[in-house]
């Protein structure tokens, strides 16, 4: 049996994917790009960036990236593909201006990754806010969270810290990513690659236990024992069990066990537009877009799902993660007109 679907969510390993040739991917990019060294959400801690405005000298609104999970660069380079470097190249030439970094510990960014929480990386991105507002280029009344998956999480937590007049989840959770998100995307990803039920029960029976393991009060080395049991009892080989062990014995994982993004999204006072993609099987339209459009209260918000779409917002008709590498569109067209349209309508641009 193999636990790889539980290793996976919101870890990016798709990352190992080998890379290929990506036409969305920008080889022109005729407009200002400019490089900053940026101080982080915490001491020691500066996040390597990228700028991208339109060329002129007008004031236009901004954005922030966030990435979703697991170590990612500012291009969050996931299966061959580097949807924030095409994102932010078509918002740049939509008017924006676009702010995007490595996490820290990643690239050029310092800190240390493995031992980071969400609040802590919450805490990058209201950093990179802060930077934002005040560039000479940047309406600063007009700026704006765009997080893809995980970094729908971290979008309203940052917001607490430096405030946006508007937010863009992308396939982001409503719910809470243990159990509730966890359990409905190993079950999807495991049935869409034709695992048996017999199987599948035993992955969820693993996740029950590993939830139950991470609300306990006890030490990190005693939670790495009892995970090695819990995924050798499910099957699981050796270096399943050490990948397994490694994301769930961690602050992160420890963390999310305990939040709740719902007091988050119900007090979010700006307008935010929720994007889902009809076959996301890591994060599911089916039980998170309906929460989302509940919580979501403010009049101009729109919670939104794409016909055909997986979790990358790729087009596709079964939303299998081992397809990812495959599809050669890295964010389809449809996903990014209607991004670029409802920020227009926000912004006023």
């Amino acid at each position: 049996m193999k636990l790889d679907v539980i290793a996976a969510t919101f870890a990016g390993y798709l990352a190992a994917f080998g890379l290929t040739e990506r036409p969305q991917t920008p080889s022109d990019r005729d407009y200002v790009v400019e490089h900053h060294r940026l101080p982080g959400g915490s001491p020691g801690v500066t996040l390597d960036a990228e700028l991208t405005v339109p060329s002129g000298s007008a004031r236009v609104p901004g954005v922030v990236l966030i990435t979703g999970s697991g170590p990612q660069n500012k291009n969050e380079e996931v299966a061959g593909h580097k949807p924030f470097l095409v994102l932010s190249d078509f918002l740049t030439k939509q008017g924006l201006a676009v702010l995007r970094y490595d996490d820290r510990g990643v690239g050029k960014s310092t800190g240390d990754f493995a031992s980071v929480t969400p609040s802590e990386l919450a805490a990058d991105a209201a950093a990179a806010m802060r930077f934002l507002k005040l560039h000479p280029r940047v309406a600063g009344s007009k700026t704006g969270y765009i997080g893809h998956s995980e970094g729908g999480y971290l979008a309203p937590i940052a917001h607490k810290q430096s405030s946006a007049d508007f937010h863009i989840f992308l396939a982001a959770p409503a719910l809470r990513l243990l159990p509730d998100v966890m359990a409905t995307q190993v079950a999807d990803i495991a049935r869409a690659e034709g695992v048996p039920e017999s199987e599948i029960d035993r992955q969820l029976r693993a996740v029950d236990e590993v939830v139950s393991l991470l609300r306990s009060a006890k030490t990190r080395q005693d939670i790495r024992g009892e995970l090695s049991l819990i995924f050798k009892r499910a099957g699981a080989n050796r270096s399943q069990i050490k990948e397994n062990v490694e994301l769930w014995s961690t602050p992160w994982a420890k963390a999310y066990v305990r939040h709740d993004p719902g007091p988050y999204l119900e007090t979010l006072n700006v307008p935010v537009l929720a994007v889902f993609g009809e076959h996301d099987l890591q994060v599911s339209p089916r039980i998170n877009a309906p929460v989302m459009e509940k919580m979501l209260r403010h009049p101009k918000s729109k919670t939104l799902v794409l016909a055909g779409l997986n979790h990358l917002l790729q087009p596709t008709e079964t939303g299998r993660v081992s397809e990812y590498v495959r599809i050669p569109t890295t964010i389809d067209p449809t996903a990014l007109d209607t991004i670029g349209k409802w920020v227009k309508t926000v912004t006023g641009n």
